[in-house]
């Protein structure tokens, strides 16, 4: 009996504290407003924030100026720069904005669609500076029809659209030496059409003509031949150059040939100098 009465008082006690619950029924929990609210508040906080500093016009980009222009399309070059500018990040946001453009990006840009020797890009309270310089003119390549701007190293700077283009109006390039591609390959700007030796080489031997009073019309490069070009005389006849080997023999056979050997050179078909001490003519 005693210990049942034990168990009864037992029973009695938690009755009496009430510390019972129906295992059917969940306990009601108290929510934490305030946590609530501010997981609520903080994604709205920063959406607000960053499309105030990505959408605002103070912080877009609305003046740009470019320095440096020569012969350079302008109106080409700015269109390639308002088109990386209007260019969209996401669905809302344009890299006009100043924390969304890079000038690394857009100097990538333009000197992969303009031969540029440098450029310099700087943004300042939306205003866009650009400086750059252009490839200095060299030479003039001719293939499929068209003319192009070459510079020392060998590279495409720009198409000469006709002949009121401004490289014919400019004393310093107006009387560049032009090489025609027998290949015709077609070039973009930006190729390279010879290796910057093979430039070197060829206007070496090229002053040695002018010094001589040799006239030339002009040069023609065969690739599939290799390192070998034909310099055309006025007098029409070829004269055959590697542009690999020694440019000063090259010409000093040349010259002995002509001296020596040629009076007339309105009879001769070509000289050819690209076998060492070995020369050929016809």
């Amino acid at each position: 009996m005693a210990r049942r009465d034990f168990f009864k008082r037992t029973q009695q006690r938690r009755y009496k504290t009430r510390n019972y619950r129906n295992p059917h029924i969940r306990d009601k929990r108290n929510v934490n407003w305030k946590v609530a609210i501010l997981l609520v508040l903080c994604p709205i906080v920063i959406f607000g924030c960053s499309s105030f500093f990505l959408m605002h016009p103070w912080f877009r980009i609305e003046q740009v100026d470019v320095y440096g222009t020569e012969y350079l399309h302008r109106t080409d070059f700015e269109g390639d720069v308002t088109s990386y500018m209007n260019e969209h990040v996401g669905f809302f946001f344009k890299k006009s904005n100043q924390f969304l453009f890079s000038s690394e990006s857009l100097s990538e840009e333009l000197l992969k669609n303009f031969a540029l020797a440098s450029i310099s890009i700087g943004v300042t309270e939306g205003h866009l500076s650009i400086r750059l310089e252009e490839r200095t003119s060299n030479l003039l390549w001719k293939t499929q029809g068209k003319l192009y701007v070459v510079d020392l190293q060998g590279i495409v700077i720009r198409e000469v659209i006709n002949e009121e283009d401004e490289i014919f109006t400019q004393t310093n390039v107006s009387e560049l030496p032009i090489f025609i591609d027998k290949n015709d390959v077609r070039v973009e700007i930006g190729s390279v059409v010879l290796q910057k030796n093979e430039v070197d080489q060829a206007f070496i031997f090229l002053t040695y003509l002018q010094e001589a009073g040799i006239e030339y019309s002009y040069t023609e490069v065969d690739r599939v031949a290799g390192k070998w070009v034909k310099i055309v005389a006025k007098d029409d006849f070829g004269i055959l150059i590697d542009l690999t080997g020694d440019i000063q023999s090259q010409y000093d056979n040349l010259a002995l040939i002509l001296t020596d050997q040629v009076k007339d050179t309105s009879t001769l078909e070509y000289i050819d100098l690209r076998f060492g001490d070995k020369v050929y003519y016809k």
